[in-house]
């Protein structure tokens, strides 16, 4: 993609963060070739500021977007072999693994979750799949809720906006 304007790439940034995780991989190799740019007099290329702001991602996000496309890019990945995988995942390996051991790392990583992929890459056994429970409570119901789990363990966070450690306090309060 280098050779094409800072517009251009910028316009297939914008395109490509809209469409959400199916494009990230590419959405990397975009954001690598923005900030590959050599920087003009005008200033026209983008500062990560500039550039999150413009495809609504945060910081965060582009900063993990561009290691990425430079380490995979580096170690020769093919980019199918990373929309295989997924870019959560890829920044997972990344975070976790040596480069030699990458390509055993992204085997394992078809195989789990990202919530599961760093222990295993750190050689934990894997656990038993979680199951998500949802409720829906009226608001009475969630006061009655909060405070059986709160006396069973469970705290507050961030000025009573949510609760830490429910899943232990659930399981005290069934006896479990």
């Amino acid at each position: 993609m280098v050779g094409r304007s800072t517009a251009a790439l910028m316009k297939r940034a914008q395109t490509l963060a809209a469409k959400g995780d199916d494009s990230m991989i590419e959405l990397a190799e975009v954001v690598w070739d923005l900030r590959a740019l050599p920087k003009p007099p005008d200033g026209d290329r983008p500062t990560l500021d500039e550039l999150a702001s413009r495809v609504k991602l945060s910081r965060r996000t582009i900063c993990y977007l561009l290691k990425v496309w430079q380490t995979f890019s580096d170690l020769g990945i093919p980019r199918e072999r990373l929309v295989e995988v997924g870019w959560t995942k890829a920044a997972v390996v990344i975070e976790n693994c040596k480069p030699e051991e990458v390509e055993e790392a992204l085997q394992l990583a078809g195989t789990c979750t990202a919530k599961e992929l760093p222990p295993l890459l750190k050689g934990a056994e894997p656990k038993a799949k979680a199951r998500t429970v949802l409720l829906r409570l009226t608001p009475r119901q969630y006061d009655q809720f909060a405070a059986v789990l709160v006396a069973n363990g469970a705290r507050w966070t961030r000025g009573e906006r949510g609760l830490s450690g429910k899943e232990r306090a659930l399981m005290k309060a069934l006896g479990h």
